[in-house]
């Protein structure tokens, strides 16, 4: 499948303009198109301006809050809870972040957890904000069903991914994302689209074997299979059951009734390392990250990189030569 590489803040307007063109009010359609632009020019494709259409889609069924008013409820100095008011997840997750940052530099830490909201993108967006603000995060979701429990034949938990993020002295942070199931949903979509296979051991056929065919996909596999299942039930537990949602195979399927307001469960955690005394947790993270960059690399390998090393070199070349985007994708987004 051919890509078509777009200037980013071109891509930026053309996302833009088809979320203003379904309604969403402009402030939560400048926020979606900046988290879809962040994701595409970091190699998360998945989670890119792929994800316009489908958007756009629940829009205008009435599956999304086109105009939401978010609420908080502070339960403690460090503590709120932030009512969604079934929109656009990443508006959402923005102003959580923004909110727990305060908290954390008020009190060391702060936690916000984020309900009746819906997808929000990539996680790694809001580690990065929060680490700008000099805070470490922890921001994990919860999505619908599935990834098949490990040893099971059928999907029940969601890709429920979490992501870190460290703010490093002088450098990028360090942004560590990953989905709990083997690799994320948006992949299979992104092979779909782009006529492409999955990697062996990562989805399942609707009996249960595992396929490489993106056509054949049932459910996926979660990562380490009971490590990846562990950590998936215990976002679940840490978001949905936690605020009373729903969970696993009881949320509203992100690809299925457009006409029904989701309600997943978001949460963002994040810490102020000097207000816990270490006002040089920066610098040290600075060095960890040098001595990584000076191990050995082994054979096959050039060098020792941290995570977020790929996405800002990435990112780098598409500044210089533009954000590669599926032609079907691009020609959605310019019709």
């Amino acid at each position: 499948m051919t890509d078509v590489n777009v200037n980013k803040d071109e891509l930026y307007e053309l996302a833009l303009k088809k979320l203003l063109a379904s309604g969403l009010n402009e402030a939560s359609a400048k926020e979606v198109a900046d988290v879809l632009i962040y994701a595409d020019s970091h190699g998360v494709r998945s989670h890119g301006v792929m994800r316009v259409e489908h958007y756009c889609k629940r829009l205008d069924n009435g599956g999304l809050n086109k105009d939401a008013k978010v609420s908080f409820e502070e339960v403690s100095a460090s503590a709120a809870v932030l009512d969604s008011d079934d929109g656009m997840g990443h508006s959402g997750m923005i102003v959580a972040t923004e909110k727990a940052c305060d908290m954390a530099q008020a009190t060391g830490i702060g936690m916000v957890t984020v309900k009746n909201t819906s997808h929000c993108g990539a996680l790694a967006y809001f580690s990065e904000l929060a680490a700008k603000q000099g805070c470490i995060s922890i921001v994990l979701t919860q999505t619908d069903a599935a990834v098949a429990p490990f040893g099971g034949a059928e999907k029940f938990f969601g890709t429920n991914p979490i992501a870190f993020g460290f703010p490093v002295e002088g450098k990028d942070p360090v942004i560590v994302d990953f989905a709990t199931s083997a690799i994320a949903y948006g992949k299979v979509l992104h092979a779909l689209e782009t006529n492409g296979t999955l990697p062996m051991g990562t989805a399942r056929d609707k009996d249960g074997a595992f396929t490489t065919d993106p056509k054949e996909y049932h459910c996926l596999t979660h990562f380490g299979d009971h490590k990846g299942y562990g950590v998936a039930l215990a976002i679940d537990a840490l978001t949905g059951v936690l605020m009373g949602a729903n969970y696993g195979p009881h949320i509203t399927a992100m690809y299925g009734d457009y006409t029904k307001m989701r309600g997943l469960v978001s949460m963002i955690i994040c810490i102020d390392p000097a207000k816990l005394g270490n006002a040089g947790f920066g610098a040290l993270m600075g060095k960890m990250v040098n001595e990584l960059h000076a191990v050995k690399p082994a054979q096959g390998f050039d060098k020792v990189q941290v995570p977020g090393d790929p996405n800002q070199a990435y990112y780098a070349q598409c500044l210089k030569e533009g954000v590669p985007v599926a032609k079907p994708v691009y020609d959605y987004l310019t019709s």
